[in-house]
């Protein structure tokens, strides 16, 4: 009896648990989005008889379900820490957590680099005529291609997992060649940080980006070229020209984000400034905003990212130092524009900035009406031949 009585109190718990989680997931607060995952999550799918009949109404309810389903973020960190910590997994939520530094995972390729040269050639057309534009109007149209973290350190990938160190110099090579084709000069920092051995202290263990030491080394490079290609006298900027500055807050790196912050591998988050100061204005998407290029939180507990180089990804920034002896640039980028955007600023007398991934208009109009005299389109090497259209 006292067995039976038991098994009843049992089906009536696991009962009311399963009828409870739906009912929670649909009376819980929605969110948009999943601030670990960096993504947008599904919306209520949208009847129509044709999504009934194929099918797609009822999957899209499922992904639905499975976005909004209650406590899911707990659950999904609760399950990162077991695969992490208890199982010490050596990918997790497709990040590589065996070795010193996260890196993203890669499935085994097929060491095929026979597409590298048709896919450079279109990825070059099609910037063609940005290049052309920017020469009309009296500029000089550059491409700079900086390595992703998991290029940058594709020697601390375990040996059983997979690194892709096959294609980067493939990949260099094919975009010297295309570019070239089309004049348009390509500075590959790739091979400006292999020639200097990778630094450790270039890029983040935990985040996909540069450190801002990385990104001074960048912009040295990049204006060193721009002074030998136009026979200008940029100021190029040195470690004894800043303050550097570690931030005692907890650093959350892209990777580690996918990880619940739950391995940081002792990131911390370093800004420079300059030591004499270049008074400017700052415009973002044509407001006038506080003449600053670092967002930086209130106490040292918070959390702070990459996004506090200029505040993270804006359509278009204007930076105007007021100096109008010396050359305008337009940098034309994504994330890894920003902490570069906080060192080369002071060699310019404007420094525009656009993300093409947010900025709507025609960066080739932007390009005529604003005639820069330097033009730097800057790309990290998984994104070669993706995202840059001609317009």
């Amino acid at each position: 009896m006292k067995r039976s009585s038991a098994s009843v109190f049992f089906v009536v718990c696991f009962g009311m648990f399963l009828l409870a989680v739906p009912i929670l997931t649909l009376l819980l607060p929605k969110a948009e989005s999943s601030y670990y995952e960096n993504r947008t999550l599904a919306e209520v799918p949208q009847f129509s008889a044709e999504a009934l009949l194929s099918g797609d109404y009822f999957n899209d309810w499922e992904e639905w379900f499975t976005d909004h389903v209650a406590f899911r973020s707990y659950l999904m960190k609760a399950q990162t820490f077991l695969q992490l910590k208890v199982l010490h997994q050596s990918v997790v939520n497709d990040v590589v957590t065996d070795s010193d530094v996260l890196l993203g995972h890669h499935g085994y390729g097929a060491w095929d680099t026979s597409y590298l040269a048709s896919d450079a050639e279109e990825a070059a057309a099609a910037l063609s005529n940005w290049a052309e534009v920017t020469k009309e109007n009296g500029g000089q149209f550059y491409y700079v291609g900086l390595p992703e973290q998991y290029a940058y350190y594709q020697d601390h990938y375990p040996d059983y997992l997979e690194n892709r160190s096959w294609l980067y110099g493939p990949t260099e090579e094919a975009m010297e060649t295309a570019l070239s084709e089309v004049d348009i000069p390509f500075l590959s920092l790739y091979t400006r940080y292999q020639e200097a051995g990778f630094p450790r202290d270039y890029y983040f263990a935990s985040d996909h980006h540069y450190t801002i030491e990385g990104a001074l080394f960048a912009c040295r490079e990049v204006l060193s070229a721009v002074n030998e290609r136009q026979g200008l006298s940029l100021y190029i900027p040195s470690e004894e020209d800043l303050t550097f500055t570690t931030l005692p807050n907890p650093f959350l790196g892209s990777r580690n984000r996918k990880l619940f912050a739950l391995d940081d591998k002792g990131d911390q988050l370093t800004v420079a400034e300059y030591r004499e100061a270049i008074p400017f204005t700052r415009t973002d998407n044509g407001e006038q905003v506080e003449p600053s290029l670092l967002t930086l939180p209130a106490a040292d507990t918070e959390t702070v990212t990459y996004t506090a180089f200029m505040g993270g990804d804006i359509a278009e920034t204007v930076i105007d130092t007021n100096r109008e002896e010396l050359p305008n640039v337009l940098v034309i980028g994504e994330s890894f524009t920003n902490a570069m955007e906080t060192l080369l600023y002071a060699s310019f007398n404007e420094t525009r900035s656009i993300d093409p991934r947010y900025y709507t208009g025609s960066i080739a109009d932007y390009i005529a009406a604003y005639q820069p005299d330097v033009v730097l389109l800057v790309r990290d090497n998984t994104a070669y031949f993706t995202g840059v259209m001609e317009g």
